[in-house]
C-alpha cells in the first residue's frame, strides 16, 4: 500500500471523523421512527405494524449479509474512496425516497435497496487503516469510532425534535440530505493514494496469510464480531422494559430510559481513545480479551441487580468494555490481511448476521421468560467469544504486543 504524506493523512482522518459522525447521526435520527412511520401511512393494527416493522428492519440486514463481501472485493481492486461515495450517496437517495412512500411495500423494497448501499463506516475505516502505520492503528481506529458513537447518541434527540417540529416524513428527507452532504465532503475532502492488490492465479495460491481473508484468525475475529452484535441486538430493545421493572413509579420512565440507554455510548466515546492507547502499550489482543471478560461479568451482574442506580452504573461500565471490543477487533482485522476492504465488508456482514439473529432470538425468548434471562444469555454468548479468542490461532501477526 502506498503511503501518503502525513498532512494528507491527518486531513483524511478529520474528514473521515466528520463523515462517520454525520452518518451515525443520520442513521439513528430516522430509523427509530420507522414503526411510527408505517403506522401513519397505513391502517394496520398494532400487531401488523410490529410485524411489518420487523420485516422492514430485517430486509436491509439480509441484503447486507449477502452483498458486503462483494463490495469489499471491488474496493480492494478499484479503490476505497468510490465505496465511500457509493454508500453515502446511495443511502442518501434511498432515504429521501423513503420520505415519499405511500404504502408498506414501497418501504420494504427501499429497505432492500438500502442494504445494497450500507457500510460507510467500514469503508472509511478500511481507507484510514490502509494509510496508517501498523503501530498507530489502535489509537486511530479507536478515535475514529468515537465519531459514529457520538453521532449515534445525538441522532435520536435530533430526530425527535425534527419529527416534532416537522413530521416523520420530513425527518427522513432531512436524513437523506445529510447523507448526501457526507458524500460531498468525502468526495472533496478525502484523497486516496490507492494501489491495486494483484489477484493473479499465482498469488491466489500463495501461502502468505496477508493475501487471504479465509484464515483461522480472521474467522475467529468475525465470529467474535457477530456474537458482540448479537448481544447488543438481543438486549437493547428491552432496556426500557428492564428499567420499568426497576422503577417505583412509571412517571419518570421515559427520561430514565433515555439516560440509561445513552450511558454505554457516552462511556465508549469518553474512553475509546484511552483504551486505544492502552492497547498500543499492552497489546491489542490482551485488551480485547480483558474487555470481553469484564463484559461477561458485567452482564451477569446486570441480570441479578434489583437497583436502578446499580443497573445504570453497570450499563456505563458496559460502555467502557465496548470501547475495547469492536474497535480492537477492527484493529486486529486491519493487521490480519492486506485486503482491508474485503475484510471490513465481511465484518459488516458478520455484524448484520449478529443483529438479525439477536433481534429474532430476543423477540422470541422475551415472550415466555423473564427479561433478565436475556442478560445471562448475553454473558454466555460473550463467553463463547472469549473462549474462541483464548483458544484460537491468534498470534503476533494479528496482535503485536
Amino acid at each position: 500500500m502506498g503511503q501518503i504524506k502525513s498532512e494528507q493523512r491527518i486531513r483524511n482522518f478529520k474528514i473521515a471523523w466528520i463523515g462517520t459522525f454525520m452518518a451515525g447521526m443520520a442513521f439513528s435520527e430516522a430509523m427509530p421512527f420507522l414503526a411510527l412511520y408505517i403506522m401513519q401511512i397505513s391502517h394496520f393494527n398494532q400487531a401488523q405494524v410490529s410485524f411489518y416493522a420487523g420485516i422492514s428492519y430485517a430486509a436491509s440486514y439480509l441484503v447486507v449479509i449477502l452483498v458486503s463481501p462483494i463490495w469489499g472485493k471491488i474496493a480492494d481492486q478499484h479503490g476505497r474512496k468510490p465505496m465511500l461515495l457509493r454508500t453515502a450517496a446511495g443511502m442518501g437517495i434511498v432515504i429521501i425516497l423513503l420520505s415519499c412512500v405511500t404504502n408498506i411495500w414501497q418501504i420494504i423494497i427501499l429497505r432492500l435497496c438500502q442494504g445494497l448501499f450500507d457500510g460507510y463506516t467500514p469503508s472509511v475505516i478500511a481507507l484510514i487503516a490502509a494509510e496508517t502505520p501498523l503501530e498507530e492503528r489502535s489509537v486511530v481506529i479507536s478515535k475514529l469510532s468515537t465519531g459514529y458513537i457520538i453521532g449515534g447518541l445525538m441522532g435520536p434527540l435530533i430526530g425527535g425534535v425534527l419529527a416534532t417540529i416537522f413530521s416523520i416524513r420530513m425527518t427522513f428527507f432531512i436524513t437523506g440530505i445529510i447523507l448526501l452532504c457526507v458524500a460531498f465532503i468525502s468526495f472533496y475532502g478525502i484523497q486516496e493514494n490507492f494501489q491495486k492488490i494483484n489477484t493473479s492465479p499465482t498469488e491466489k495460491l500463495a501461502s502468505s496469510k496477508k493475501e487471504s481473508v479465509w484464515t483461522v484468525p480472521i474467522l475467529i475475529l468475525l465470529s467474535a464480531t457477530m456474537l458482540i452484535q448479537f448481544v447488543e441486538s438481543a438486549i437493547i430493545p428491552y432496556v426500557s422494559l428492564m428499567i420499568k421493572d426497576l422503577l417505583f413509579s412509571e412517571h419518570y420512565l421515559t427520561i430514565m430510559t433515555g439516560i440509561v440507554s445513552a450511558l454505554p455510548g457516552v462511556a465508549t466515546a469518553v474512553f475509546a481513545t484511552f483504551v486505544g492507547k492502552m492497547s498500543s502499550h499492552f497489546g491489542t489482543l490482551k485488551i480485547l480479551k480483558l474487555c470481553e471478560l469484564a463484559a461477561i461479568i458485567i452482564y451477569a451482574l446486570l441480570g441479578m441487580t434489583t437497583s436502578l442506580m446499580f443497573f445504570a452504573g453497570l450499563r456505563f461500565l458496559i460502555g467502557i468494555a465496548n470501547a475495547g471490543m469492536t474497535p480492537m477487533i477492527q484493529v486486529l482485522l486491519s493487521k490480519a490481511s492486506n485486503r482491508l476492504s474485503r475484510v471490513f465488508s465481511m465484518s459488516l456482514s458478520a455484524q448484520s448476521l449478529g443483529s438479525l439473529a439477536g433481534s429474532i432470538l430476543g423477540a422470541y425468548l422475551s415472550q415466555f421468560m423473564p427479561l433478565n434471562n436475556l442478560l445471562y444469555i448475553a454473558s454466555g454468548a460473550l463467553m463463547i467469544s472469549y473462549v474462541l479468542l483464548k483458544k484460537g490461532e491468534l498470534d503476533n501477526s494479528t496482535a503485536p504486543t
